[in-house]
């Protein structure tokens, strides 16, 4: 089995998706996590020339940019569909769950008022279109296809935080509420959400 090396901070956002695969894979990591204190001697030498992480090194080999290491494990784990028309809606949910969580954390840390609250705006716009679109097209119990995939994931990563943003946040959206519970509760996942520091962002 190839050894698989996943850096990052020590936090959820671009990582975790990565990380849930490889829990779900019963396949071994090593999960290197970056302080912030760290990150600037880190910085220098880290193996992307972009110099931002994540990074995913299978056997030294340098994969670099969260989407691309995620597909490439789903992939090769099985969780990136069955056919290409599966592969299409998965890879659509992914980008619509990257265009959230940039639209998200812009507004969060963009520290002109004005445009604070203009960010603040479309972000809420395009999550609310967002959730009624997903809530539509949900008619299994997963989102794409008859068992889990990476779109369930990436699901699941961003309503994290969106839940913890708004705890009513499923109140409209019955079969979205089903979805997260049920990704919850996966025996695997659950493991390692338990395991996981309750403060981490």
């Amino acid at each position: 089995m190839p050894a698989y090396k996943l850096t990052y901070f020590n936090i959820r956002a671009r990582a975790e998706v990565s990380r849930y695969l490889f829990v779900l894979a019963d396949v071994p990591f090593v999960d290197e996590r970056i302080s912030e204190e760290d990150w600037p001697s880190v910085k220098q030498n880290i193996k992307n020339p972009f110099r931002r992480l994540p990074i995913l090194e299978v056997d030294g080999k340098v994969f670099i940019e969260s989407i691309a290491i995620e597909s490439y494990l789903a992939s090769i784990f099985g969780f990136h569909g069955k056919d290409n028309l599966e592969k299409y809606k998965i890879d659509m949910i992914t980008y619509s769950v990257d265009d959230l969580f940039t639209k998200m954390f812009t507004s969060q840390f963009e520290p002109n008022e004005e445009k604070r609250r203009v960010l603040r705006e479309g972000y809420h716009s395009f999550k609310s279109t967002w959730l009624k679109v997903l809530e539509k097209d949900l008619e299994s119990d997963y989102l794409v296809g008859d068992r889990i995939t990476l779109a369930d994931l990436e699901f699941f990563c961003i309503s994290e935080y969106l839940v913890e943003e708004d705890q009513h946040l499923f109140e409209n959206f019955p079969r979205l509420k089903a979805l997260f519970g049920r990704i919850a509760s996966h025996e695997k996942i659950c493991d390692w959400l338990s395991q996981r520091p309750k403060d981490m962002c």
